[in-house]
């Protein structure tokens, strides 16, 4: 179901975009990935919105207010096409979310084509007042190695593990765009801000997030590079109900003039 056609019933609902991540997922949010929750209390009305008048700090923060606290295993896979959408690599993946834990807690199994062996195994954390922390395992016998840059790619996707924790949403140095206001890619009105790392990332200076005005969710971002241009891009693109839980179904990702884009797909959300 395409969520411009969605538009409507979610008003109806009321519900609010929770992150899945991996927007963004991770993005994302999250990215990077999200889900739609039971609602908070939102104004319903576009006039009631302009009443909150929330300050571009506020506005990211009201994002980091709808990730889930309850623990969800998602289950899915990244896929990598060509622009004409000649498949090029499929990576399926399990993630374990905990984001209620004392120190906030997701898990990334990233598995073999066939979905039956461990190929790489994450574990995100975010303590109290710090950035995101990341540790790497490799191959059946979990091997410690380097943990990754943000910005570098998930097995050859045009995801990045900036996308999967979502690192944006807590960046303290945040306005409002040139543009402060628009439509997401897919119709929903937005307000855009401009969110800087704390300390440097290698290939990003910042990334330019749209913002849902009613729901207060992460819609779309971009990253943007030293010279402030977009050089990466995501987006929702279509929403599903499942066991009365709204989520995203899938994202889109893409590697400017790359040649390609990621999927990333979300075909089973349960409590483990």
């Amino acid at each position: 179901m395409n969520l411009r056609d969605e538009r409507n019933g979610l008003c109806r609902h009321e519900v609010i975009l929770k992150k899945r991540s991996i927007f963004a997922v991770l993005a994302c949010c999250a990215a990077g990935c999200s889900v739609f929750a039971e609602p908070m209390k939102r104004p319903a009305t576009e006039a009631a919105v302009a009443d909150e008048n929330l300050t571009a700090a506020q506005t990211l923060n009201a994002c980091t207010q709808v990730i889930p606290t309850e623990r969800l295993l998602l289950k899915g896979s990244l896929t990598v096409r060509k622009l004409r959408g000649i498949v090029l690599a499929e990576q399926p993946f399990k993630l374990l979310m905990d984001w209620g834990a004392p120190t906030p807690t997701a898990e990334v199994l990233l598995l073999d084509a066939q979905g039956t062996s461990l190929v790489e195994r994450v574990v995100l954390t975010r303590p109290a007042g710090k950035p995101a922390q990341i540790r790497m395992y490799e191959g059946p016998e979990q091997k410690p190695v380097e943990a990754p840059s943000y910005a570098g790619r998930i097995r050859g996707t045009d995801m990045t593990w900036m996308d999967l924790t979502l690192d944006f949403l807590w960046w303290k140095d945040v306005r409002f765009d040139d543009v402060p206001r628009g439509d997401s890619h897919n119709g929903r009105d937005c307000d855009v801000l401009v969110t800087v790392p704390p300390s440097p990332i290698a290939g990003c200076s910042a990334v330019r997030v749209w913002v849902d005005r009613q729901l207060r969710c992460v819609m779309q971002a971009e990253q943007l590079d030293p010279q402030g241009n977009p050089v990466r891009k995501m987006w929702v693109q279509r929403v599903k109900k499942m066991d009365d839980r709204w989520m995203i179904r899938d994202m889109e990702i893409e590697t400017l003039n790359s040649g390609h884009r990621t999927q990333l797909f979300v075909d089973d959300v349960s409590a483990p």
